[in-house]
């Protein structure tokens, strides 16, 4: 558990790095932050079975809440942090969840209000039940195909679709997810 609040810690800090020199050497500086909500598919390759989840918001990593903080490094890049975190707790039990996810994405059309984006994004996820319950971690990666269009110059909404691969204690497990993301524009 040690080792892996150390990696998202190492990961959170050299992507909040990566994101300030790249959006710091931006012609046209904006950001974007929101959340999303939508559908999430989790299933086992090899018929392990599956579980879906609707949420609100909740269409993130492992289905879990997240945030995103988009930055345009030019006006078709955008890099995108996300973070997110869960906490159940219950019958003297707790269980914990943190996954932190970069997407970088190509906007086709920037300069319209509405553009298609292709993007691609890796993750990471780690949950820990206390009590002797033991903790799941590891790494995913996939791509999002998405359209998103701003609304006035302060919304932006965005539809998109998104496959990830999960590794490690995840093995075997495809995410699946389609969801309406509204974000801020600053």
């Amino acid at each position: 558990m040690r080792t892996a609040l150390r990696l998202i810690v190492i990961a959170g800090c050299l992507s909040g790095l990566l994101c300030g020199t790249l959006l710091a050497q931006a012609k046209t500086p904006s950001a974007e932050v929101g959340t999303s909500l939508g559908l999430t598919i989790l299933s086992v390759s090899g018929g392990g079975g599956s579980v879906t989840h609707f949420g609100l918001p909740g269409e993130g990593i492992q289905a879990s809440p997240t945030l995103y903080a988009t930055l345009f490094t030019s006006p078709s890049v955008m890099v995108e942090p996300q973070v997110a975190f869960s906490l159940l707790s219950g019958g003297g039990s707790t269980l914990t969840s943190l996954g932190l996810a970069l997407q970088v994405g190509y906007l086709f059309t920037p300069s319209q209000p509405g553009s298609a984006y292709l993007a691609a994004n890796g993750a990471f996820q780690t949950v820990s039940l206390s009590g002797g319950g033991g903790s799941l971690s590891g790494p995913g990666f996939g791509a999002a195909l998405g359209y998103r269009f701003k609304v006035k110059n302060n919304l932006a909404i965005r539809l998109d679709g998104r496959y990830r691969r999960w590794f490690s204690d995840y093995k075997d497990l495809n995410e699946i997810g389609i969801g309406l993301g509204l974000g801020a524009i600053f």
